[in-house]
């Protein structure tokens, strides 16, 4: 099902218009940016919407999966019910647009992937 579009701003101030659907939406393989979001409806007598920010990825192909069943999990544990998608061909836009929207953006499951290449990271020294 699609939900009215919403556009995300980025750290740089630029506004990236995205397409919002259900999480369980299947799709065709195109390339895009995605931000997963937890979208629930305001209480006004407008249909507006709140999107909480999950993860922000990129994808050469959103017919294939767009995470890990970790990443899943904790898309669960935040209440994940909304993809928004960025059609976006260019491998190298794709990756500045996700750093974009990540350097202004919360998203819960980036922040715990960013933790744990920490410890990673500190384990191997």
């Amino acid at each position: 099902m699609r939900y009215p579009d919403i556009t995300f701003s980025g750290k740089s101030g630029e506004k990236y218009h995205f397409q919002a659907w259900t999480l369980d939406t299947r799709f065709k393989a195109l390339a895009a940016v995605y931000f997963v979001t937890k979208r629930a409806r305001d209480g006004s007598t407008y249909s507006r919407a709140s999107h909480d920010g999950v993860y922000i990825g990129h994808t050469a192909s959103l017919a294939n999966p767009f995470g890990t069943e970790s990443q899943f999990e904790c898309f669960r544990k935040h209440g994940a019910n909304c993809i928004c998608i960025h059609l976006l061909e260019s491998e190298a836009a794709r990756i500045a647009v996700s750093e974009d929207l990540l350097a202004q953006h919360r998203a819960h499951c980036n922040q715990r992937q960013r933790i744990d290449r920490l410890f990673e990271t500190a384990e191997q020294a």
